[in-house]
């Protein structure tokens, strides 16, 4: 067998272990996806009169979920901030996002809709995240996870007015959270403006390091196969010449 046939039966081979390796790190593992995240569970409503009446309901869950997640918010801020102001606004959250979820609830029970008793589960992993933390990381994580929770707070008590099923009760219950939020909002952006939490964190980038290890596996053995086929068809053009 000549040299070039040599080369060219190598570069044929690797080409094919590219492909095969590609191809491998693409396929989905089940066991992986089997051991996903559980979906939250959804708050626990009666059957409803139509399309409106779902609305409404989905309204009132939002806004639930929302006011206990302030309600555990303020608390861990409360107990663990290592700042005063961090500390006060915590204990004014707690207090004042209580007063809200029991106004909702009320209101709730007497439209004939159950309410969950938890959070959703992209909340529940928001607070366990800030649960882990201590000192100034701590209140940093604290300010820009309020932010965060009072956007999804507000959105939910706006699409309970914005529902033409939803009772006085509820509607006055929407627009009470809407005047803490309000009230609060300046608060919470200042301290956070003050402890460097108003941005989010820089990521160096480097030299492209970080880039490199946070592009998806598949694609990075894909591009290394791709380099060495390349690689070798080149070695291959020189032993022919």
């Amino acid at each position: 067998m000549s040299a070039r046939s040599i080369w060219r039966h190598a570069v044929g081979a690797l080409a094919c272990l590219a492909i095969v390796a590609v191809a491998s790190c693409s396929a989905t593992d089940p066991a992986a996806e089997s051991q996903g995240a559980p979906p939250a569970a959804a708050p626990t409503e009666p059957d409803g009169d139509g399309a409106s009446g779902d609305v409404q309901r989905s309204a009132l869950g939002r806004a639930n979920q929302g006011a206990l997640t302030l309600v555990a918010l303020g608390g861990l801020g409360r107990e663990q901030a290592a700042g005063d102001e961090v500390r006060d606004l915590g204990t004014r959250l707690a207090t004042e996002g209580q007063a809200f979820l029991d106004r909702l609830q009320q209101a709730a029970t007497a439209q004939g809709v159950a309410l969950g008793d938890f959070p959703s589960a992209e909340q529940q992993a928001l607070l366990a995240d800030l649960r882990a933390r201590s000192g100034q990381p701590f209140d940093q994580a604290w300010l820009r996870t309020a932010m965060q929770v009072q956007q999804q707070a507000r959105d939910a008590a706006t699409a309970i007015l914005s529902s033409a099923d939803a009772s006085a009760e509820a509607r006055d219950a929407a627009e009470s959270l809407l005047a803490l939020l309000d009230g609060m909002n300046a608060e919470i952006r200042r301290a956070a403006t003050s402890a460097g939490a108003d941005t989010p964190a820089a990521v160096d980038a480097g030299t492209g390091g970080q880039a490199a290890t946070d592009a998806p596996p598949g694609v990075a053995l894909g591009l290394l196969a791709a380099g060495v086929v390349l690689v070798c068809s080149a070695l291959w053009r020189r032993r022919a010449t």
